[in-house]
């Protein structure tokens, strides 16, 4: 049995962009045929499997493209949402003026 792989948020996007354009044009290309274009490291395309679930939730990845972090698997809300704003304004606000920033500086704020 292989080494389960589980694809980025990008990794998806791609797939399903690329079966959005196949569909399109007019191929109609069966999974088994359209998982090859995918290889892994074993040369073989991504399993069925895997595919059938990425393209299931093609409506979903198409509406909300990865924007940042290329290597991400998930997408998670923050834990402390109202929190991380107030941190992200303010080093944004730092930033503007230039002032540098560093672990202890961010940790001292934080409290």
């Amino acid at each position: 049995m292989g080494v389960k792989r589980a694809f980025s948020l990008r990794e998806n996007y791609e797939i399903c962009l690329e079966r959005e354009k196949q569909v399109k044009a007019g191929k109609k290309m069966r999974l088994d045929e359209f998982r090859l274009l995918f290889p892994d490291r074993s040369g073989k395309g991504i399993p069925k499997s895997t595919l059938s679930d990425i393209l299931a939730m093609s409506d979903e990845i198409l509406k909300n493209p990865p924007v940042d972090g290329a290597h991400k698997k998930k997408k998670r809300a923050p834990v402390y949402p109202i929190f991380e704003a107030l941190l992200a304004e303010w080093i944004e606000r730092a930033h503007a003026v230039r002032v540098p920033i560093n672990d202890a500086i961010i940790q001292t704020q934080a409290r």
